[in-house]
């Protein structure tokens, strides 16, 4: 275990009050009703000794034993009522409400931070802080403050109130308080660790989860469920062991804080007696502490069990925080509007966070508005991150990114995408109708543009002959349809969009012969008249591009039409030459397999 130093109290106040972000106020009420209520709960507790030393009285007053007995009964009456009002923070809806907030900002945050720093997040981990975390970090906020100030102010009260009665009994009870102290210290060490690290592996459990049900359809086809499920199986492991310890780590705090309750119990009964005999102390105060102190040891036995709950909700929070203090890209003032729709790269470098190495070096280059230019280059040699720097997926490391030669960094992010169409190699679709999956690229258009757009893509027809059409759900990322028939889809959304910028990232690599001549018409339909830019696999496809940009470990080696490309015989020459090879072998093997 680590000796990370544990949060105090103040410190988990502090949190609290951020999460509650909004709902501030209403958690600083409750917990001053909560902190009135326990005082009244400790007054009424105090008053046992009165009550019971009348009851025990030589010379019995019935007015007297009322009298203390309806004081008893109000202070825990007005307790009641202040516990109440502290608990609506609870049962009015407010909590439900703060869970709601903060699943919101959460949301906001995803959809505006950096996609590099989206991605650098694994899909169960996400779920995980949406989920567990933020249910974790808020849903104890109300209860387990009500347990913590029960824990925390009736005993201090009653010790004020036993100096009146006795010093001695009172410094006894102050002194097992000191005792406690370090016990809930060395408590703490542990269970922080245990929150911390048990929050860490089921974020890993739960990436590992979702991964490996993804993947699943590979895994039979490959045969190979069990062996890849080793991972999954030490996730699983290693939450395990740290459950383990964690309870053995905190269960001996545990013990001792019982043992030590126990011997509170046993040391004031002796003491008391002792104080009896010498005619110091009646049998009807020690009686009453004893009755007390029965009350309070069951929540001053759980005192360890409810300050563990305070490192759960901050190890939650601490996952929500990192994603909440991501920052969003800043767009530099003025801000500005593109008048036209030429792209440029002026130097630009580009390095992932995980990897020092440059993806893309000082790239130089012009992309002009209404022509189709292909990126042709190995696999890895950065042809996508120039697409996603175009999109502003992270900034450069130097350099500058222009469309219509306004830097980027003074568009903003509505803006920027609004004018940028992208079709992917893997098309994602949601879990909802063709027809809304469509217009997603235009959430304001008619059922009519819909379809018009359906028809221009060539995605009409298959989707008419659909037993409910377009009102048929994909299914979850569009399983229910063919790789073909979800890329129409795809381009009808595009087309729906209608930028005048369109990124196509190989879109017809992984299609048979007849969904690509599909495709490709529906592609030509979606081109008119745009700034296209094409990352491109099949050489053959891209011939006719008015520019070729080829790229090679992160810099441009070569740039022109496909003819002078190759008259060069350089590294586009050995490409095109290899693929012309492999079709040939292709050909005069047909047939032999």
């Amino acid at each position: 275990m680590n000796k990370e130093k544990h949060s105090s109290f103040w410190d988990s106040y502090k949190i609290t009050l951020e999460v509650a972000k909004g709902k501030e106020h209403l958690i600083k009420k409750s917990y001053f009703y909560f902190i009135i209520s326990f005082a009244f709960q400790g007054l009424a507790f105090a008053f046992f000794y009165p009550l019971l030393n009348t009851i025990f009285a030589d010379n019995f007053n019935l007015n007297d034993a009322l009298f203390w007995f309806a004081t008893i009964t109000i202070l825990s009456l007005v307790s009641f009522i202040f516990k109440w009002k502290a608990s609506h923070f609870n049962y009015s809806g407010d909590l439900v409400e703060t869970t709601h907030n903060l699943r919101v900002r959460l949301g906001e945050k995803i959809k505006t931070m950096p996609l590099q720093k989206l991605y650098s997040y694994r899909t169960g981990e996400l779920n995980s802080i949406l989920a567990s975390d933020v249910d974790s970090s808020v849903l104890h906020m109300g209860i387990i403050a009500g347990m913590f100030f029960e824990v925390a102010v009736v005993p201090i009260v009653i010790i004020v109130a036993t100096f009146f009665i006795d010093p001695i009994l009172a410094l006894t009870l102050l002194i097992a308080i000191i005792l406690s102290i370090p016990i809930y210290k060395w408590s703490r060490k542990g269970t922080k660790w245990e929150k911390n690290e048990i929050a860490k592996a089921n974020s890993t459990l739960e990436a590992d989860t979702v991964e490996y049900i993804q993947g699943l359809p590979v895994l039979r086809a490959v045969n190979q469920i069990g062996k890849n499920a080793q991972q999954l199986q030490k996730s699983i492991s290693n939450v395990r062991k740290i459950q383990k310890q964690g309870l053995f780590g905190s269960s001996i705090p545990m013990v001792v804080m019982n043992t030590l309750i126990e011997f509170l119990f046993l040391t004031i009964l002796v003491i008391g007696t002792l104080f009896i005999l010498k005619g110091e102390l009646t049998v009807a105060t020690l009686l009453a502490l004893l009755v007390i102190l029965s009350r309070l040891s069951e929540p001053f036995a759980n005192f360890l069990a409810v300050a563990s709950v305070f490192d759960t909700m901050e190890a939650g929070f601490r996952n929500i925080k990192k994603l909440l203090d991501t920052k969003e890209f800043e767009v530099i003032k003025p801000i500005q509007k593109p008048k036209n729709f030429n792209i440029s790269f002026n130097d630009v470098s580009f390095n992932y966070d995980s990897n020092n190495q440059k993806v893309l070096e000082n790239i130089s280059l012009n992309i002009k508005e209404n022509s189709l230019t292909a990126i042709v280059g190995p696999s890895g040699s950065g042809k996508t991150t120039i697409t996603k720097l175009i999109m502003r997926y992270d900034n450069p490391i130097k350099g500058s990114v222009k469309i219509g030669d306004v830097d980027i960094k003074n568009i903003e992010p509505q803006t920027l995408m609004k004018n940028i169409s992208v079709v992917f190699q893997d098309v994602y679709l949601f879990d909802d109708t063709i027809l809304n999956n469509i217009r997603m690229g235009k959430p304001n258009a008619s059922d009519e543009e819909v379809l018009e757009a359906s028809r221009k893509a060539y995605a009409h027809e298959f989707i008419s002959r659909l037993p409910k059409g377009y009102e048929t759900k994909v299914g979850e990322i569009g399983g229910s349809l063919s790789g073909g028939e979800r890329q129409r889809i795809s381009i009808a959304r595009a087309i729906l969009k209608d930028s005048p910028i369109v990124i196509l990232d190989e879109p017809t690599s992984a299609l048979d012969t007849q969904s690509e001549v599909a495709v490709q018409s529906a592609l030509d339909e979606l081109i008119k008249d745009k700034t296209v830019i094409v990352i491109a696999h099949r050489l053959s496809t891209i011939s006719h591009a008015n520019n070729i940009l080829v790229i090679e470990n992160g810099k441009l080696k070569e740039q022109g039409r496909h003819e002078n490309l190759v008259s060069l015989k350089g590294k586009y020459y050995s490409m095109f030459e290899a693929q012309q090879r492999v079709k040939e072998w292709n050909i005069n093997n047909k047939g032999t397999l």
